[in-house]
């Protein structure tokens, strides 16, 4: 049997539209598709929409995948594949499958032997690092911290400690509503010496990446607002 290809689909990762962030050549690759797996099918739509597409978008069958979705579900989403028919997974922001659920269906896909191939697409963590100074050799994207804020701050401080004994650079997130606070937190727990770079809203219009030591924000008084932000810690 001779499967379909799985392509993986970038998104815009601020209020840029779709065909502002494909290349050429995938902009008609993505076009011509007539079967997504989606993070949210109404946001995925909407995205369609900057695109020439080939089909009606009413034609064009998305299908639901989120973090709440289950393993199970995921042979029925790849059926199109065993036709012969290509998908495109896509995720609500960046890149699929990093920082995204449908890594599980990169998983199902690859124990499949389904062929997969990644578009060229903005990665807000990649943009933050190669922004800020710090180590792009050895890094580690933490995601998002603990929720309970002495836990939080007990997790900042170990990132620092790695930072210190590793030298590898430290990349972390919170929803948007807890930037200032998580801000707050690091300047508050982290020492002095350690370097944090700050990247909000990349690609957005209010974007700002800039790097300081710990001691240098303190004197500043910063005021973040509820865009996407990526916090990133390090030491030389």
């Amino acid at each position: 049997m001779e499967y379909g290809k799985l392509y993986l689909v970038p998104t815009p990762i601020s209020s840029n539209t779709m065909d502002s962030i494909l290349l050429d050549k995938d902009i008609s690759l993505v076009s011509s598709l007539s079967f997504f797996i989606s993070e949210t099918p109404k946001t995925t739509r909407a995205f369609l929409k900057d695109l020439p597409l080939l089909k009606k978008i009413q034609d064009i069958e998305i299908m639901q995948f989120n973090e709440h979705s289950k393993d199970s579900d995921i042979f029925e989403l790849l059926g199109p594949l065993k036709d012969g028919n290509n998908i495109g997974l896509i995720s609500d922001a960046g890149i699929p499958s990093i920082a995204d659920p449908g890594f599980r269906v990169v998983k199902k896909a690859q124990e499949l032997g389904v062929e997969v191939v990644p578009l060229v697409g903005p990665s807000s963590i990649l943009l933050a690092l190669m922004s800020s100074g710090l180590n792009g050799q050895s890094f580690a994207f933490n995601g998002y911290l603990n929720k309970e804020s002495e836990a939080k701050r007990r997790e900042i401080k170990f990132l620092e400690k790695l930072c210190i004994q590793r030298g590898q650079t430290q990349i972390f997130m919170e929803p948007p509503y807890r930037n200032q606070s998580i801000f707050e937190d690091i300047l508050d727990v982290c020492e002095r010496e350690t370097l944090l770079c700050v990247a909000y809203d990349i690609m957005g219009e209010e974007q700002k990446i800039v790097t300081k030591r710990v001691g240098q924000w303190k004197k500043e008084r910063v005021e973040l607002g509820k865009k996407p932000c990526l916090f990133l810690i390090n030491r030389e």
